[in-house]
């Protein structure tokens, strides 16, 4: 879709719904600083008639909209519409919405294209007149699909680390669609803005845990993923652990092939993109080489013993997993730079 000679002269006008989570805040802060946005609406049940300074305080002496409920909203004048809702919200008011808009959702709402693996690993409502519409809103993968679309479903935290470094060797064929191990590890705020005992600091700190009793959702979102992009069918096995640090995800993935061609295959397809960038071949990336950026890094080792090759991905969960892959989708679909209003460097320290 090519930007039009109206959105040339005025602002694109933006509504976040659920924007007192850790999404759609992130969304708020990356969309203050882009050129050619406005946020016009901000919608949450809970904190409806609050401001959203008293809710995170990084926002005082910001000039934001009051947060609204969905029925005071009005959404006829907004041009962009980012979702940030927990899943199973977006897909029951979604027909209430205006015509024609563009909605970037950021929940598992419609990542899947088959009603009975949705529902068998969600248990929610799978929206019949919606879910085939939407693109999964992997920037680098369906670049041209998202182009093209008004409806863009952006993929999880953990799909993205994984799916950025596999979908190119899938399709190349220069790893088998067997034996595939990923071991992945996140920050806490990958659970969401929660208060549950188990999400607290003294039941995490020293410590790691794995979770999702190897039935974890994402399994199921990649493996989906993978075969709408590839046409390949893969079996993964995934297995997630929780870490004691604020944000971050490191992936390790193991796969059976040629350590040195993977290498140069994942340069190749990468080697012109903004936000993923291939270490020099056995050069680990870590989580503090990412975090606060909308980056993925990717490291690729060989093993001396066996044929299995380790891969590295890392991000940050809330940018590149989430809100940064938001707003990267919306400047690709109005084509703008994709990098506008991102940040490609690190925090450091």
């Amino acid at each position: 879709m090519k930007t039009k000679n109206r959105e040339k002269k005025s602002k694109l006008n933006i509504a976040i719904i659920g924007a007192s989570g850790y999404t759609g805040s992130e969304v708020t802060k990356l969309l203050l600083k882009h050129p050619m946005v406005k946020i016009g609406l901000l919608v949450g049940e809970k904190n409806s008639g609050k401001k959203i300074d008293e809710i995170f305080k990084q926002f005082i002496g910001v000039k934001l909209p009051t947060i609204k409920s969905f029925n005071e909203k009005n959404l006829n004048s907004v041009d962009v519409i980012f979702s940030c809702m927990p899943s199973g919200s977006l897909s029951l008011i979604i027909d209430r919405f205006p015509k024609n808009k563009v909605i970037i959702d950021l929940s598992a709402d419609f990542r899947f294209k088959d009603r009975k693996l949705y529902k068998s690993y969600y248990n929610l409502d799978y929206n019949d007149n919606f879910s085939k519409k939407f693109v999964y809103g992997l920037t680098e993968i369906n670049r041209t699909a998202i182009k093209k679309n008004k409806l863009i479903s952006c993929p999880g935290c953990y799909p993205t680390s994984v799916l950025l470094p596999i979908i190119p060797l899938i399709k190349s064929k220069l790893i088998k669609k067997t034996g595939i191990i990923i071991d992945a590890k996140s920050g806490i705020s990958g659970a969401g803005r929660n208060i549950k005992e188990e999400l607290l600091f003294t039941e995490n700190y020293n410590s790691v845990k794995a979770y999702g009793n190897n039935n974890h959702r994402h399994t199921p979102e990649m493996e989906h993923n993978l075969f709408l992009t590839t046409k390949i069918k893969t079996l993964l096995s995934f297995t997630p652990h929780l870490i004691p640090i604020n944000r971050g995800i490191m992936s390790t993935i193991y796969v059976k092939g040629d350590a040195k061609k993977i290498h140069n295959e994942l340069i190749k397809n990468y080697n012109k993109e903004k936000f993923v960038k291939v270490s020099p071949f056995s050069e680990v990336p870590k989580i503090s080489d990412v975090t606060g950026s909308n980056l993925c890094r990717i490291g690729v080792m060989g093993n001396r013993r066996n044929e299995y090759v380790t891969i590295i991905s890392v991000i940050d969960n809330l940018l590149k997993g989430a809100s940064g892959q938001a707003v990267q989708n919306m400047n690709a679909i109005f084509n703008f730079p994709e990098e506008l209003g991102l940040d490609q460097l690190s925090i450091c320290p």
